[in-house]
């Protein structure tokens, strides 16, 4: 393939990705005002029972200071709880609380259900290939520690 045709692949997929990735995520529990930051932020935290700000930064791919300002919001709204180690005083965990898990559900529900109305105008076999194609370009360009964000069960 040459130089050209790539580029013009390229062109029509970031136009394309653009318009498919403003659909497909769109503002999620907006009367609760849960961000999409906050959305994965809380998502993330059900991954394991307790985070640092700098493992959970880590496994996020952010800054810590990202992770604390969205923490703080959470803690304000009493949907993550902050707590200093047994062991290390210096050291402070976070993790989402029950009120936390509840936002989260109702918020991953207003999530499928949006997406779905979006996506129920493939078929079977076109949204397989579809996902297929994503789960190929994840595979290839993103840390395998992304899979949990984006498939943890909070219910």
């Amino acid at each position: 393939m040459g130089d050209k045709d790539l580029k013009s692949y390229v062109e029509r997929l970031e136009r394309v990705h653009y318009i498919v990735s403003k659909r497909l995520h769109p503002e999620i529990a907006i009367e609760k005002e849960l961000t999409k930051t906050q959305f994965v932020l809380l998502k993330t935290l059900c991954v394991r029972n307790k985070w640092t700000v700098s493992k959970l930064a880590e496994y996020m791919g952010v800054k810590p200071s990202a992770i604390t300002v969205g923490a703080d919001r959470l803690y304000k709204r009493g949907f993550v709880r902050r707590y200093r180690s047994e062991l290390d005083r210096r050291i402070v965990y976070l993790e989402i609380t029950d009120e936390g898990h509840e936002i989260l559900r109702e918020a991953e529900n207003e999530r499928v259900n949006s997406i779905s109305d979006y996506l129920n105008h493939l078929s079977s076999e076109e949204l397989g290939t579809f996902i297929d194609i994503y789960e190929k370009l994840a595979n290839g360009t993103q840390p395998a520690t992304d899979d949990y964000v984006l498939s943890s069960k909070t219910s």
